[in-house]
């Protein structure tokens, strides 16, 4: 009425009605709008205006969306010709309208068009994420909005029988960010750069943790935008000096080109006696999976969508993760919580869901379990049993469960097999080359373990651990109040205001008591041979109460001695954030902290720290928890310790019990001073927990996962 039907202010408005029908299902009501749109927007805007390629990519879908694909595929491809004519072949916006076509080709059943054009986008894709400029962060969001394709394209290439496609395809779609993290990490190392540089380089992932931290911790929205404008500016000072150091030492640019394996030149990477299992799960709960063995023999298999996947692993992990037994949890004690089966399948915890979708009531949490192991092993049964080591490469919520507790021919699986996790095999690859590294340093010392911190003052011991756990529950919106004040200490006053009351762990006393009489005793022929010779013993050190702060590890990096020790073992609180990864934290002293500490070694501030690690022990709550990216899997702890330079992490699914997690640990390094690997202590630990009368419930055992090699 008041501009005219023609304005192109009209214009946008009635491409943002259409839309907004089309959002809310009003299909038949939007498409005669998105026709109206794309006529006038050519006619007033030209057909070459990118309003009228927006236009006629939005009818070409909802044509899509409607089943008129005959429609909607001349639409696409004209949509592409022009936008690659406007706005060039790389373009983003090109890009999407070739992903867009290339959907449309598949759905048509002309497979052969659609692998052609979505390798050509993935193409793209790959050169967008190669600006040198991009933090990890932009990299992450702009492979989410495309990672569809590159599960499109790995579904077409089984179709098509090509199976060593499908996985290098596969390979290129998880944990990106980390591999190429790890990759600059490990090029620092091995390059042979000059004390200064190497210095800058160092001092340049201590300021880009800093703005990550205090981005994390910013709440105002303005204070926000400022500190990603700073940081941006940073990101472009940094990546100016990694040019010129790949230009000053060639072996450091070629130690960062990332690696992304294949199956073919790569199965060596696989121990003989294990599989390597590589699960892809699109948005729709469609599921890829496959699997490698060390002689080459690749499998793979299409599982089709299973219902409501999501949801059925959290519910998993809950119910793993509850304090009493299933069959339990309607009583009052346990929060009145009940589990049902509905009519597609899938599991879900609470109130009982509406009588559309029939629920079933669970009392057994072996219904979930074998209802999982269904779905996700027995496809691949003839070749599971085949092997008795596991690899799995989880994807989005599978890292939420441990599939040592499926229950696989009749057993949990932990009984027949032993399991160990990675993010992916171009991330094992890598792993392994760390590991090269790391077997060569000289006169390493065995242990750091650092816990019993102090929580509580004097006489406000909690000793209910169910008191403590209910503590640790805060209003999310505390945070948010003490964090909207302008104010350089609000992050530490809101930490401060949580309500959380950390209450001291009795577990990580009796943890630290024994492995200190572990790691220090020496055998009588040892006190005797260092009588008459010099031996070089291996060195642990212990870190209890006040010891066991912020401070104390800030000056052991600072001081490179972090560098020294084949195992960490951190027992304490985990605080876990999975809105803002980057708060996530292991926590530690609370009384007398110093001056800007406050006892929190958060997700953003571990990549500052330099670790040479085989394998750190988060003997805390939630270690393996975080924000779920696609691409890259759990975005949290796990993935900042791999940055700083670990190999292994042993972390928890879960909230564990204090008195189990420290039985579980001391158990798991006595088998480690024995001699035993990383992988075949823990499964011992496991079966040992399974068979005993105490502590056979997963609860005690399942939630401790492994990743490395």
């Amino acid at each position: 009425e008041v501009l005219g039907a023609k304005h192109p202010s009209t214009l946008t408005s009635l491409n943002n009605l259409a839309f907004i029908y089309q959002a809310v299902g009003r299909l038949n009501e939007a498409l005669p709008l998105y026709e109206q749109g794309y006529r006038l927007s050519k006619e007033v805007l030209g057909a070459k205006h990118p309003d009228t390629l927006t236009s006629l990519n939005n009818l070409a879908g909802i044509y899509k969306s409607v089943g008129r694909l005959n429609e909607a595929l001349p639409l696409y491809e004209q949509g592409y010709i022009l936008f690659k004519e406007v706005l060039g072949a790389k373009h983003p916006d090109t890009l999407t309208s070739m992903n867009n076509l290339a959907y449309t080709y598949a759905e048509l059943g002309d497979i052969d068009k659609a692998i052609k054009l979505f390798e050509q986008s993935l193409q793209g894709v790959e050169a967008l994420r190669k600006t040198g400029d991009l933090s990890a962060e932009t990299r992450q969001a702009l492979f989410k909005k495309w990672i569809h394709g590159y599960f499109m394209l790995s579904k077409l290439y089984l179709i098509k029988k090509r199976p060593n496609d499908a996985f290098q395809t596969a390979e290129m779609t998880k944990a990106r960010t980390l591999l190429e993290s790890m990759t600059a990490k490990l090029a620092a190392q091995k390059a042979g750069l000059s004390t200064i540089d190497l210095k800058k380089l160092q001092q340049n992932q201590v300021k880009l943790s800093a703005f990550n931290q205090r981005i994390a911790k910013a709440s105002e929205l303005d204070k926000k935008l400022n500190l990603e404008m700073e940081k941006t500016q940073f990101l472009k000072q940094a990546a100016e000096f990694h040019r010129s150091l790949m230009e000053k030492y060639p072996i450091y640019k070629q130690l960062n080109d990332i690696q992304i394996v294949n199956a073919e030149t790569s199965a060596s990477l696989i121990p003989d006696d294990a599989l390597f299992i590589s699960y892809l799960i699109d948005k729709d709960n469609e599921v890829l999976v496959l699997s490698l063995d060390n002689s080459g023999k690749l499998q793979a298999y299409n599982l089709g969508e299973i219902a409501n996947l999501d949801q059925t692993l959290k519910t998993y992990n809950t119910v793993l993760g509850e304090k009493c037994p299933i069959n339990e949890l309607h009583t009052t004690n346990c929060g009145q919580k009940l589990i049902w089966q509905i009519a597609d399948g899938s599991f879900i915890i609470g109130k009982k869901p509406a009588r559309n979708k029939k629920p079933k009531r669970i009392r057994q949490l072996e219904q979930i379990s074998r209802y999982l192991a269904q779905k996700l092993l027995e496809p691949l049964k003839a070749h599971l049993q085949s092997k008795k080591r596991w690899i799995i490469s989880p994807d989005g919520a599978l890292a939420l469960i441990p599939f040592e507790s499926l229950i696989f021919q009749d057993k949990p699986v932990i009984a027949n097999y032993s399991l160990s996790y990675v993010q992916s095999l171009s991330v094992l690859a890598l792993l392994k080359k760390r590991d090269k590294v790391y077997q060569s340093l000289k006169n390493r010392d065995t242990l750091l373990a650092i816990g019993a911190a102090r929580y509580e003052l004097p006489g406000q011991t909690i000793t209910s651990s169910e008191n403590c756990n209910k503590a640790k529950r805060a209003p999310s919106y505390n945070l948010e109040t003490m964090l909207s004040r302008n104010d350089p200490q609000s992050y530490q006053r809101a930490i401060n205001n949580l309500d959380i009351n950390w209450c001291n762990l009795l577990g990580s006393e009796k943890e630290l008591k024994e492995l200190e009489k572990l790691f220090n005793n020496k055998s009588l022929w040892l006190r005797i041979k260092s009588l008459f010779v010099t031996t070089k013993t291996e060195k642990s050190l212990f870190l209890k109460n006040q010891q066991a702060s912020e401070t104390k590890l800030q000056s052991l990096n600072k001081n490179n001695i972090l560098t020294n020790y084949k195992y960490i073992l951190l027992s304490a609180h985990g605080y876990l954030n999975t809105e803002t990864p980057a708060l996530s934290a292991i926590v530690l002293d609370q009384q007398n902290k110093a001056p800007n500490t406050d006892g929190y070694i958060t997700a953003s501030e571990w990549p500052s720290y330099n670790l040479k690690s085989d394998l750190m022990v988060l003997s805390a709550c939630q270690t393996a928890n975080g924000k779920i990216v696609r691409g890259e899997g759990i975005i949290g702890l796990p993935y900042a310790l791999y940055v700083a330079g670990n190999k292994n992490t042993l972390m928890t699914l879960w909230s564990v019990i204090d008195h189990s997690t420290a039985d579980f640990t001391i158990s798991f390094f006595s088998k480690l001073k024995k001699g035993m690997g990383q992988i075949e202590a823990l499964t011992a630990t496991k079966r040992e927990f399974l068979k005993s009368e105490k502590y056979k419930r997963p609860l005690y055992w399942a939630g401790f996962v492994l990743y490395g090699i």
